[in-house]
């Protein structure tokens, strides 16, 4: 193979999102019963829903929403629920084996997690450190 590139890692959409799904599950527990009005999704690759992002190769995942804070507020009307999108075609090219598609799921899991409360990347990894 020119390069020594190893292809990439392929999963099927429903093992995808199964091995999604349990992420979000495994979620600790200090964290999980916090998250407040936030769906995940999992799509093939960024939409419209990504902006000036759309049709990137390299955004692993997205969250598009008010923060926890922001729809808790007092002067806070109806919102929608947040959205975390999981980009399951650039997760899978970053990745050759399917423990590493598990990995970079939870790793970027966590990271849209941060946004929905608000943390930068370092007060989560104080919070919330990978294993």
């Amino acid at each position: 193979m020119p390069g020594n590139k190893r292809p990439a890692a392929r999963l099927s959409q429903e093992d995808f999102e199964r091995l999604a799904e349990k992420a979000f599950d495994d979620i600790p527990e200090e964290f999980r019963r916090k998250l407040h009005n936030v769906e995940l999704a999992v799509q093939a690759m960024p939409g419209k829903e990504a902006g000036r992002w759309r049709g990137s190769r390299t955004l692993m995942g997205l969250y598009v929403g008010l923060t926890r804070e922001e729809m808790l507020a007092l002067d806070a009307g109806p919102c929608l629920p947040a959205r975390i999108v999981l980009y399951q075609r650039n997760i899978e090219s970053a990745c050759r084996t399917p423990e590493e598609v598990d990995s970079e799921v939870r790793a970027t899991l966590r990271h849209e997690i941060a946004h929905h409360f608000g943390f930068e990347e370092e007060e989560l990894d104080e919070l919330w450190p990978m294993v």
